[in-house]
């Protein structure tokens, strides 16, 4: 790698010509192209309350100086060099490796870091040496590594309209792309564009050609402009109206008449490429907030933090759960086994004891002198207990794996369960939303099929849940629709292990459209009464990307038999000592609360409450003839008797 000397030379040039033609040729180039589509916008909509939710966390943690907050996320990228067939045009290792580190230093305080995750690939070819935008499916299915941040480098990237441009990005699951202009990879473009990969917008909105509704004094921050409120209001920057001093000298004005007073040195927007030195601290911590709640899949084959755990949860107050990690030419292990920045473990495969709890787990390994770090959150659960009226309709996740749920990404090539709301980012699957079509607020789980293999397998395991009574089911709603939908099965934990395919596998299409709703099945518990289970979701991948699965609304419920009036039984009759016994008959065995009233013949009340074992007092009511009513949920049973 570039030493610091090194760097600090390249920036000092960098001062010395900032009047010259080479920065005034580098601003003249068109800045990026990284669309963000109208579905993109929805998406990050959709997710907002799961970033705001981490985003919580990582300043509770940073305030609260936890060491925690100070775990590095190591982000592989895999490099990608064009050039012509004789080898000519392509940058060079050491300008990709200052490149890396000129990232990494304006990516400090986002607790992301990237790395080289193997050889660079050189791809020698007249027909790919220049990128024109719209043009590169076929080099990116040839070439994109899975699991990686993919970045190629270009002598030549032109858009739709042959313009020359610095770069663009691309972030959807089954893409993780980034194409950078050589030329351009020394500056800040390759910040920009790994900004736009982890879901930043333009400091000046998604809108290239209008100017941004986002107010001066910050009241619409939230929602306007780049929706991020430590980024002043932005009405487009350009050469035109930022000076050399990297002043703006723009008059422009908001809805309210106030004066625009933009970041001219923010690294999201298009203000001149020598100015661009840093993210605001919202930025950094809205990228470190989208990589742990949707792009924690990336690792790199060659070179991992990524582990195996022989247990993810268990309905008892203790765990012993066996880590190990797979990656060859690792030479140190450093386990920190709940995130507290302490070192638990320094071998290879340990195995620690966990008591009850919810725990992140995070792994350091080195390689050459190397060290890199992956974390898991909540990744072990010990005694996690669903509430007793179990009614999940997964509204109020952030992640998939909140309120004691489990998801196993049994291949490990990123096929998992997925929080969402409104469609999932793959057209023509999916469903379009919620079980309830709760667009604005309604959630949903599902599995992105983009980006997987066929066959990899993801599971998604509830908290542990006590069968009290008989009669009881898990009711669960399912979306399938596409294609390329694989299957869907759904197992049963006991102590004993797993009992497989409860229900018939749903294989294929279960919809005929995309906009139909919901389908609803239930899964009979009556052999499992009086036992601790758990419900395992297991999806099984397709043959292609357009078979995402959804689940939405799994609750138990106990189905009510109606009373009768054989169940219902009074004693004595007539009435002695004030006590009147009130008997139901034992085999409804649910948990339907029944009440009870007694009245006169003419329908005066003079008592109620609930049915239980203890006798009702009649010490207050006169001799004579009264009714006993007994009302449940589906029915009502009414008894006379004397006192």
């Amino acid at each position: 790698m570039k030493s610091c000397s090194t760097k600090i030379l390249f920036q000092f040039f960098l001062v010395l010509f900032t009047s010259s033609s080479f920065v005034f040729s580098q601003d003249l180039e068109v800045h990026c192209t990284t669309n963000v589509s109208s579905e993109q916008l929805e998406f990050y909509k959709s997710i907002r309350s799961q970033l705001k939710s981490v985003e919580k966390q990582f300043n509770t943690e940073l305030s609260n100086k936890t060491n925690s907050s100070n775990i590095v996320n190591f982000i592989p990228v895999k490099i990608h060099v064009l050039r012509y067939a004789d080898g000519s045009e392509g940058i060079s290792e050491s300008d990709i490796d200052f490149s890396i580190d000129n990232l990494n230093d304006f990516f400090k305080g986002s607790l992301l870091e990237f790395f080289n995750c193997s050889d660079i690939n050189y791809i020698d070819d007249d027909a790919l040496a220049q990128v024109k935008k719209g043009e590169v499916d076929d080099l990116i299915d040839a070439h994109n590594v899975q699991g990686m941040v993919n970045i190629y480098f270009s002598h030549s990237i032109k858009n739709e309209s042959d313009q020359h441009i610095c770069g663009y990005s691309n972030n959807t699951r089954n893409k993780d792309f980034i194409f950078i202009k050589n030329f351009c990879a020394l500056g800040s473009t390759l910040a920009h564009e790994m900004g736009h990969y982890f879901s930043l917008i333009h400091t000046h909105g998604a809108d290239n050609y209008q100017i941004t509704t986002e107010l001066v004094d910050g009241s619409n921050c939230d929602t306007d402009g780049d929706g991020i409120c430590d980024t002043p209001a932005d009405p487009g920057l350009s050469s035109n109206n930022v000076n050399n001093f990297c002043e703006y000298t723009g008059d422009l004005k908001d809805a309210y008449g106030h004066t625009f007073k933009p970041d001219t040195k923010n690294i999201m927007s298009y203000s001149r490429k020598s100015c661009r030195s840093h993210f605001s601290k919202q930025q950094l911590i809205r990228m470190y907030a989208f990589y742990v709640t949707q792009k924690n899949y990336l690792a790199c084959p060659d070179f991992n933090a990524d582990f195996n755990v022989s247990a993810y949860a268990t309905c008892e107050t203790t765990l012993n759960v066996s880590f190990s990690n797979d990656c060859e030419g690792i030479t140190n292990w450093e386990w920190d086994i709940d995130s507290d920045g302490t070192i638990d473990y320094t071998t290879k495969n340990p195995t620690h004891t966990f008591g009850t709890g919810v725990y992140d787990v995070t792994l350091t390994v080195t390689k050459k002198s190397k060290k890199i770090s992956k974390t898991y959150h909540n990744l072990i659960k010990v005694g996690y207990y669903a509430e007793a009226l179990f009614d999940e309709t997964f509204d109020s996740f952030n992640i998939a794996e909140d309120n004691g749920w489990t998801t196993i990404d049994r291949s490990k090539s990123g096929y998992n369960w997925l929080i969402n709301h409104g469609a999932t980012t793959t057209k023509e699957t999916g469903p379009l939303n919620d079980h309830s079509k709760q667009s604005s607020i309604g959630k949903y789980i599902y599995t992105e099929a983009s980006g997987a293999k066929a066959g990899d397998i993801a599971e998604f395991i509830s908290p542990c849940l006590d069968v009290v009574y008989d009669n009881s089911e898990i009711q669960f709603s399912y979306h399938m629709f596409g294609k390329n939908i694989g299957e869907l099965h759904v197992d049963i934990e006991t102590e004993s292990g797993y009992i497989l395919d409860v229900i018939d596998p749903l294989i294929g299409s279960q919809q005929d459209y995309q906009d139909d709703d919901f389908l609803t099945t239930s899964i009979n518990l009556s052999p499992y009464t009086g036992k601790t289970i758990k419900i395992r979701f297991r999806a099984i991948r397709g043959k292609g990307f357009e078979g995402d699965i959804a689940i939405d609304d799994v609750f138990l419920k106990t189905i009510i038999k109606p009373i009768s009036d054989e169940s219902v039984s009074l004693y004595p009759n007539p009435v002695k000592n004030d006590l009147l016994f009130v008997k139901i008959n034992n085999e409804r065995n649910d948990n339907e609360i029944l009440n009870y009233t007694i009245s006169n013949l003419m329908g005066q009340t003079f008592s109620s409450g609930m049915v239980s074992g203890n006798p009702i007092n009649t010490s207050d009511l006169s001799s004579g003839a009264y009714i006993l009513t007994v009302s449940g949920e589906k029915s009502k049973v009414m008894k006379r008797f004397v006192k």
